[in-house]
């Protein structure tokens, strides 16, 4: 049985132990504990100021590379694009900033844009397959080259591709009719796959702009449908490569991006670094490395890149627009005259029916 002695004795060993600490601490121990302690703090603070001097010296290299960059771009960019018309294809939740950064870049480098569309969500929305089933029936007989055995994916893909370039044969800068109606089932609907913005004219290439997706926390699950809906922009964007010379931009810093699942199909070209000025000056780079018919490789310094830059191309402008033609009934030629149509929101056009593409073999 314990007794009161044993207790007593307990209390005793306690305060003497702590009679101990105190004494050792306010003694022979105290100078070593305090050095020690001292010690770590300043080798602490020696790291924190090192690293932020780090970060400082990288933020202003970053800012030099920038500066330098953007004293360069006219140069790097001056006659690369001349006179070629450029198609502008957004994905949900691109800024109008990155938009607007890019398409500058492009009239830099002697081109214009000639139609803005964004794409809506239900291009990769598992949830609309129906809706995208019953689009891509409607524009299956009205896309070039597009078989019956050809899955939803690639019909509108290709249906993309179509609506922004084709042409009249006669008025290379007036969409054909099947161009037209193709654009108007796309952007038909209350949550159409395609949103025009203003009028929208034949281009000779198109650039698609995508967005960057956000890291996982390291306990966080990703959502089980981003990799379905990453396979189908990556299938669909590579329809439109096959019916109209396309770049894709965008962001490669994570496995779960959409533009480096689109990598992985190897055939368009893409560009990386979209939300910087590098990736920026890249883009029209890239465009015109397409439109000489370049292999499609992807560019920038993300996942999957291959090269920083492509070869400096010389060319002397669009091939559809390099025979003046004249309109029917307008006397006007293919110079951008008073008589060009394109797409208005209305779904009607004045031209003939009959298909151009910028590269004259009906894609």
């Amino acid at each position: 049985m314990i007794d009161f002695r044993y207790h007593l004795v307990s209390l005793i060993s306690v305060f003497l132990a702590l009679a101990v600490g105190i004494v050792l601490g306010a003694g022979p121990l105290r100078d070593t504990i305090s050095d020690q302690l001292t010690g770590q703090v300043e080798v602490l603070r020696e790291e924190k100021d090192a690293l932020r001097l780090e970060v400082d010296e990288n933020r202003a290299t970053i800012a030099d590379n920038v500066a330098f960059i953007e004293s360069a771009a006219p140069a790097l960019l001056d006659g690369a694009l001349p006179g070629y018309r450029v198609a502008v294809a957004t994905f949900p939740g691109v800024t109008d900033d990155v938009t607007s950064a890019v398409s500058q870049r492009i009239e830099e480098a002697g081109g214009e844009i000639t139609a803005r569309v964004e794409l809506g969500t239900d291009w990769a929305d598992p949830a609309a397959e129906a809706e995208r089933t019953a689009v891509a029936d409607e524009v299956r007989s009205e896309v070039p080259g597009v078989g019956g055995a050809d899955t939803d994916d690639v019909v509108l893909g290709q249906a993309l591709g179509f609506a922004l370039t084709g042409a009249t044969a006669a008025d290379p800068r007036a969409a054909s009719a099947d161009a037209v109606a193709v654009l108007t089932a796309l952007a038909d609907g209350d949550d159409p796959l395609v949103r025009v913005e203003g009028e929208a004219a034949p281009a000779d290439l198109v650039l698609v702009l995508t967005t960057p997706q956000v890291a996982p926390e390291a306990d966080a699950t990703v959502d089980p449908e981003l990799e379905p809906s990453n396979v189908t922009w990556a299938l669909t964007l590579a329809a439109t490569g096959e019916a109209a010379p396309t770049v894709v931009a965008g962001y490669a810093e994570l496995d779960i991006d959409t533009l480096v699942r689109v990598r992985g199909e190897r055939t368009v070209a893409t560009v990386d670094g979209l939300g910087t000025v590098a990736g920026q000056v890249t883009v029209p780079l890239v465009l015109a490395a397409v439109a000489a018919d370049a292999e499609p490789l992807p560019y920038g310094f993300g996942i999957g890149a291959q090269d920083p830059l492509p070869p400096q191309q010389d060319l002397t402008g669009p091939p559809a627009l390099e025979t003046p033609t004249t309109s029917p009934g307008d006397g006007q030629g293919a110079d951008g005259s008073d008589g060009t149509d394109g797409f208005d929101g209305t779904g009607t056009s004045d031209e003939p029916a009959d298909d151009a593409s910028p590269s004259g073999d009906g894609r």
